[in-house]
This record gives structure tokens, C-alpha cells and sequence, in this order.
């Protein structure tokens, strides 16, 4: 693997996480137990909302969420053709078919006018994406949703700390997801969690990620299955055809500790979006990242689409020591994994094309600042030059 100099992301951490990890070592218990419980409660606690469940990655956490919404199987389920491919996944895991809709230059996220566009009959969810941060309208989302009878899924793995007039992403929709990967705001190593303020949706998601065990481990006596006996342990009744997809207890140690840093992290990628942004915005081959009003970002990335000579551009940071990411899948239904699957495409996808082809983000993490990201801009400068 090629070492940069300046590398897209990864995990901020030092003698807390690993005094907190080496604590549960020393228990000799690894799997998932009271650092698990504790950073559920918090993390739900600062998003704001009651329920949350763990998973061992942002995609098990996406698929938990869907699974347990148990929509009819053919329901369609809408989602922007600028996402990761765990979105289009998760829809055909669950037996539901994805409509793709465009995304918009600029915010890289779906538009609600977009999806007001291709609701049905059929339309069961809609999967709000904020990627790099940026965020979909959602207050404006969720008053379709409300009016259409349609359920919210927010995928908020690259916008933990993303904030809507003061409300977390992740709180808007009925349930919602998000990634703890090294990469991203706050890491567990690898991990995840689906988080809600349904009740019966928390316990449905705990039990798919738990080989579908029933809900109710404290259960003294089975009354509820009468197929078994009565004195049947509870922790080995099985509710759901579900899953093992629970994280190790010392990843929820790490995330517990990576957690209470997280408006730090969000101030310092804040600070160098902010840098970024006011110098590269001078020139004219560049096209700009813009937000919602009311947003206050907490940046994975910076994005940007070009109006010519992408590949050149990569290919001279790159040589720079400036590392890249095109825009995750650019549009989703032009990859090979679409070949033989059934979905159908919500309205043009002219924006999703051109972001494909356009479009790409480089770094805001926080071990960077505005001396060190001056190289960048310079570098751009350089390459505009020839």
C-alpha cells in the first residue's frame, strides 16, 4: 500500500483507548458485555435518541436496521445513486428492490423533490445518505415521509456529529445507522450501530444480530412459546433467522473513550473544511461543495467536482502525496454487480453521471491544520499553472 503524506482518514487515538482496551484484556472476557451496554446508552444519549444497538460494522448495522423493519418482500425502497454499495446490498439481502434517484453536484446528497418524484405504490422507505458529512434536507424529507406514510432510514456513517438547526443526524429517521471504521469521525477499529427511539425496533435489531434470539434474556419462565419447554433457558430461544454480527467488547471500550472526543474531532475537521474551502473556492475550474441552511457539519471529507481534466488532477496529486477518493460509487447502477438484479431508476440520474465522471474528495482530518493543508492548496495551484 502506497504511503501518503496525506492520507484521507484514519482513527485519532492514543493512551485512553489503549488503557481502556488493555482494561478489558485483563477481564479475559472479550465479547460484548458492559462496555457494549454503556457505549449504546451513550451514543444514543448524545445523538439524542433512546435505543442503540452495536453491530461489528457500519454495513451489519445497515443491514440490522432494514431487516427489522420486516417490509413486505418487492417492497421498494428509495436511495441516491451516490452511496456505497452496502445501500443497493442491503435492499436485495432483505428481498426488497432499490430506486435509485439522482444526487445533486454540490451537496452529493438526494434531493426530497427527487423523491417525491419516485414514490409508488410500492414505495415502502426511503434511505437518506449524507455523505461526507453533508447532509440531506431532512426536516423537509420527513415531512414528505409523514404526508406518504413512508418510513426514514438515515446511513449517517459519514456524518457523526452532523447537526440540522441543533438536531443530530441520526435522530431524524425511524431508525438509523452509522459506521465506527477506523477511517471514519470516531472508530471502534471496525464497527457499527442502528440507533431509534422505537422500542420494539431496538429489541427486533438485538435480535437479529443475535443469531435471532428472542428479546427477553431476564424471561423466568417461557409462557410465551409453547413449542418449548417451560424451564427453556431464554437465551437460547430463537425468535428471528438472524445473525452473529455483534462487535468484540474491545471495540466498545475504544469507542466509548473515542466518543467523548468527538466535538473536538468535529471543531478541528470543521477548521480545516473552513481553510480549504476559502482558498481553494479561488479557483474557477473548481466546483464548490454547498449545504442546507441550518446545517452545522462535521466534514469526513472534502469534496469537490472539476470541470475537466479529472484524471490528470488525480494523477498529479497523487504523484504529490495527496491521496484521493472519486465520489464512493459515482452512480451505482453503472457497476458490474448491477448485472442480472432487479431495481428501477427513479427519474434521470444527469447529476449522478456527471459526478462520476467529475467528481472527488480528499482529506479534513484532524491531524492536519491550515499550515500543513497549505501544500494542498499549493499543489492545486501548481497543477492549474501548467
Amino acid at each position: 500500500m502506497k504511503k501518503y503524506k496525506f492520507t484521507y482518514g484514519g482513527a485519532l487515538f492514543g493512551k485512553e483507548e489503549r488503557d481502556a482496551i488493555n482494561k478489558v484484556l485483563d477481564r479475559n472476557w472479550w465479547q460484548i458485555d458492559k462496555e457494549g451496554d454503556l457505549m449504546e446508552k451513550e451514543a444514543s444519549k448524545y445523538l439524542g435518541v433512546k435505543y442503540g444497538v452495536l453491530a461489528n460494522s457500519g454495513s451489519s448495522a445497515a443491514l440490522l436496521a432494514l431487516s427489522a423493519l420486516e417490509l413486505p418482500k418487492g417492497s421498494e425502497v428509495i436511495i441516491p445513486a451516490v452511496t456505497f454499495p452496502t445501500i443497493f446490498n442491503i435492499i436485495l439481502q432483505c428481498g426488497l428492490v432499490p430506486v435509485v434517484i439522482d444526487a445533486k453536484v454540490g451537496t452529493y446528497c438526494l434531493d426530497v423533490k427527487d423523491v417525491e418524484k419516485a414514490i409508488t405504490k410500492k414505495t415502502k422507505a426511503v434511505i437518506a445518505v449524507h455523505l461526507l458529512g453533508n447532509v440531506v434536507d431532512m426536516p423537509a424529507l420527513m415531512k414528505l415521509v409523514k404526508k406518504k406514510k413512508l418510513i426514514v432510514i438515515e446511513d449517517f456513517c459519514d456524518a457523526f456529529g452532523s447537526t440540522i438547526n441543533g438536531k443530530k443526524v441520526g435522530s431524524f429517521g425511524h431508525i438509523n445507522f452509522t459506521s465506527f471504521h477506523a477511517a471514519h469521525i470516531i472508530a471502534m477499529g471496525q464497527g457499527g450501530g442502528a440507533f431509534t427511539n422505537d422500542k420494539e425496533l431496538a429489541q427486533k435489531v438485538r435480535m437479529y444480530r443475535d443469531w435471532g434470539r428472542q428479546a427477553d434474556l431476564t424471561m423466568k419462565e417461557n409462557t410465551k412459546y409453547p413449542s418449548l419447554p417451560k424451564d427453556q433457558n431464554p437465551r437460547y430461544i430463537y425468535e428471528k433467522i438472524g445473525y452473529n454480527l455483534s462487535p468484540l467488547e474491545l471495540q466498545a471500550a475504544m469507542g466509548r473513550v473515542q466518543l467523548r472526543k468527538v466535538e473536538k474531532i468535529k471543531k478541528l475537521r470543521k477548521r480545516n473544511f473552513d481553510y480549504l474551502y476559502k482558498e481553494l473556492s479561488k479557483f474557477e475550474e473548481l466546483i464548490m461543495p454547498y449545504w442546507i441552511e441550518g446545517a452545522d457539519i462535521c466534514w469526513f471529507g472534502f469534496p469537490i467536482s472539476v470541470k475537466s481534466r479529472r484524471p490528470e488532477l488525480i494523477d498529479w496529486l497523487d504523484k504529490k502525496g495527496i491521496e484521493t477518493r472519486t465520489m464512493m460509487a459515482g452512480n451505482i447502477i453503472k457497476h458490474p454487480m448491477i448485472k442480472n438484479i432487479k431495481y428501477r431508476v427513479g427519474g434521470e440520474l444527469k447529476e449522478a453521471d456527471w459526478i462520476l465522471e467529475h467528481s472527488l474528495w480528499f482529506t479534513v482530518h484532524p491531524r492536519y491544520n491550515p499550515k500543513s493543508l497549505k501544500y494542498i492548496v499549493n499543489t492545486f495551484r501548481d497543477f492549474y499553472k501548467k
